[in-house]
């Protein structure tokens, strides 16, 4: 089916709060996209952000590093965030990925971090799919 239609069956899901089907549904998602990040990996490759598929399980992917951090997976988010910086092409999504790791690092619960940290009336023309448009405050967290 593919990581694209496993996500949008999963937005559309939670849309309806149908969460049985949504957990079904992002976990087919997340084991195709991980099938992406594995080969990614062992080819030393970064993700085609022009193929609809491989842009697709980048987004499944950050959906579950924030996953992590929701749960207080401190670790797996970091590392995950970490390996993703290196794995896109972007210096936008570069810059997303470091973000969100220094978050992370400095233990800001994700809620306050999207609040305080990320400008969220801005839609990033290039990536709507993502959070990327940080605020002049996230200045603070690289110190």
């Amino acid at each position: 089916m593919g990581v694209k239609n496993h996500y949008v069956e999963f937005r559309n899901a939670l849309s309806k709060n149908d969460i049985k089907k949504a957990e079904e549904e992002f976990e087919k998602a997340y084991n195709e996209a991980f099938l992406y990040y594995q080969q990614k990996l062992s080819n030393n490759e970064k993700f085609d952000l022009n193929n609809e598929e491989e842009r697709f399980a980048l987004i499944t992917l950050t959906d579950n590093l924030i996953g992590f951090w929701k749960e207080g997976m401190f670790d797996d988010a970091i590392a995950l965030a970490e390996s993703l910086v290196d794995m896109v092409d972007s210096p936008k999504l570069k810059e997303m990925f470091k973000g969100y790791s220094l978050g992370i690092q400095s233990g800001i619960d994700v809620d306050t971090f999207f609040r305080e940290y990320l400008d969220l009336s801005k839609v990033d023309e290039e990536f709507p799919e993502f959070l990327c448009n940080f605020k002049e405050k996230i200045k603070e967290l690289i110190s």
